[in-house]
């Protein structure tokens, strides 16, 4: 702490006036010069690097080298010499700050903030596997909604089946009822007909008895009275 002079004015009434007062100095804040961010997948392999600082001696070979055994962790420094790896996950992705100090706690958020935007334009800027595997996974995702599209389409034309189904039960149930109605009154025609065909067998026969006895008279030996 800086302080400056404190110097008191004594008035003749004896009260002492503070002319000067202690006043604190800014305090002393390390230089942190960022020189690399390597860009790993969730594997550890590397699919890229940006280079903030020509002049930086390290590379990725010394990043795998001052890894620890337990593996990076999210937020969690490591150090090789003056140089601190900073690690950063995003998503399934692995950025490692290279700098030369340590990077402020309230220097973490802007920057997990500012890799995150880079996560979106990685594509293209990084190796050609790793664009190849993004896009396969961009088309492997359009091919998934389309998927989901036709399933979608299907399951509709099954509740579009359903319902015609349903109203097609609905005219068969009423067809049936009425084939039965129909049944029965073709089984009380057939009776009917049944009835006055034995009907008009036995008037036939009665009109025909006459004529056969004319026809057929009493044989020899036979005397025929007269009706009394």
């Amino acid at each position: 702490m800086k302080e400056g002079l404190v110097e008191e004015a004594i008035p003749r009434d004896g009260t002492g006036v503070v002319t000067n007062f202690a006043i604190q100095g800014p305090k002393t804040v390390p230089r942190i010069d960022y020189e690399r961010i390597f860009v790993l997948d969730q594997e550890g392999k590397a699919l890229g690097e940006y280079v903030l600082r020509d002049d930086c001696p390290l590379e990725f070979a010394d990043l795998e080298r001052a890894i620890p055994l337990n593996g990076m962790r999210h937020l969690i420094t490591f150090y090789q010499g003056e140089y601190a790896f900073t690690p950063f996950r995003v998503e399934t992705l692995w950025f490692v700050v290279l700098s030369r100090g340590v990077p402020r706690i309230e220097d973490r958020g802007s920057i997990g903030t500012l890799l995150a935007a880079m996560r979106v334009h990685l594509p293209a800027s990084l190796s050609p596997a790793y664009a190849a595997r993004e896009e396969d996974l961009q088309e492997r995702q359009v091919e998934l909604e389309n998927r989901e599209a036709i399933v979608t389409r299907r399951e509709q034309r099954i509740t579009q089946l359903e319902a015609e189904l349903k109203i097609a039960a609905k005219k068969l149930k009423a067809f049936n009822i009425e084939i039965r109605g129909r049944e029965a009154r073709l089984n009380t025609l057939r009776d009917y007909a049944i009835q006055m065909q034995g009907a008009f067998r036995q008037a036939r026969s009665k009109s025909e008895s006459p004529q056969e006895s004319e026809d057929n008279p009493p044989g020899p030996g036979v005397s025929v009275l007269p009706p009394p």
